[in-house]
C-alpha cells in the first residue's frame, strides 16, 4: 500500500486529508473537548500514524522526568499505540505498521486506537504537562 492508497482509505472513512509532501499526510479528529492533529508519514518500510503534538514536556526538568516516566508506564498499559517525545519536547502518540502488508482494516485500527487513547489520556497528560 502506498500513501495515495492510505489517503483513499481515510477519505472513504470520512477523514479530511491534506497531502503535505511525497511522504506525509495531515488530518485531524475531534475528541470530547478538542481537535487533535493527525499525521501519516511513510518512511522506508513503515507507516506512522501520529498525533503531534499531543502535549509538551514541562520546562521544569524534574516535572519533565516524572512525565516521561509516566508515559513509559502508560506504554505498558496500552495496546498498539505508544507515547514518545521528540527533540523539541513534543509528546507524540503514535502507531506504526510495516507498509508492505498494510490493509484498510489496519488503517482503521490505527486511527481508532489513536482517537481512543488521545481522548482517554488527554486530561492526565495535560495535567502532567502543566506541572
Amino acid at each position: 500500500m502506498n500513501l495515495d492508497e492510505i489517503r483513499g482509505v481515510l477519505e472513504a472513512q470520512g477523514w479530511p486529508v491534506e497531502r503535505l509532501s511525497e511522504s506525509t499526510l495531515r488530518s485531524r479528529f475531534r475528541s470530547k473537548d478538542r481537535i487533535f492533529p493527525l499525521f501519516v508519514h511513510v518512511e522506508h518500510l513503515f507507516v506512522t500514524f501520529a498525533v503531534i503534538p499531543y502535549a509538551r514536556l514541562p520546562e521544569d526538568q524534574v516535572a519533565a522526568d516524572a512525565m516521561m516516566t509516566r508515559l513509559l508506564q502508560m506504554n505498558r498499559e496500552i495496546n498498539l499505540a505508544k507515547y514518545s517525545v521528540d527533540d523539541d519536547g513534543d509528546v507524540i502518540l503514535s502507531v506504526e505498521y510495516r507498509i508492505e502488508h498494510l490493509d484498510p482494516s489496519e488503517i482503521r485500527d490505527a486511527v481508532d486506537v489513536l482517537s481512543f487513547y488521545a481522548d482517554k489520556h488527554h486530561e492526565g497528560v495535560t495535567r502532567m504537562a502543566s506541572a
